[in-house]
């Protein structure tokens, strides 16, 4: 029997690849002020010692939005270092959102 994901809490401590990654958007991406909200409320649940799996899904999902509406030209303004946070908070997004685990792994 599988877990409810509302009950389910996810430290944040092990979110950081992908408050990293919000962060590199946050810095360098050419968005409007309602996508810096989504930033601004993802941090505001990241200072949290935890959240519900359903929030770190949101987050993740927020995190995909920012990154396409930066644009395709976004990535090739990156440096490696950024790109590579970048590609590491999305993996766990995407780890997130349609692989069904809290995100922790590794």
């Amino acid at each position: 029997m599988q877990q409810d994901p509302y009950q389910l809490r996810v430290p944040t401590d092990r979110l950081a690849p992908l408050a990293e990654a919000l962060d590199v958007v946050d810095r360098h991406a050419e968005i409007n002020h309602r996508y810096r909200k989504l930033i601004h409320d993802s941090r505001e649940m990241l200072a949290a010692e935890d959240v519900r799996l359903t929030q770190a899904r949101g987050m993740g999902k927020k995190l995909m939005v920012l990154v396409r509406a930066a644009g395709p030209e976004f990535r090739e303004g990156l440096d490696p270092e950024q790109l590579r946070s970048l590609e590491a908070g999305l993996a766990q997004a995407d780890e997130l959102v349609h692989g069904g685990s809290t995100g922790q792994d590794g």
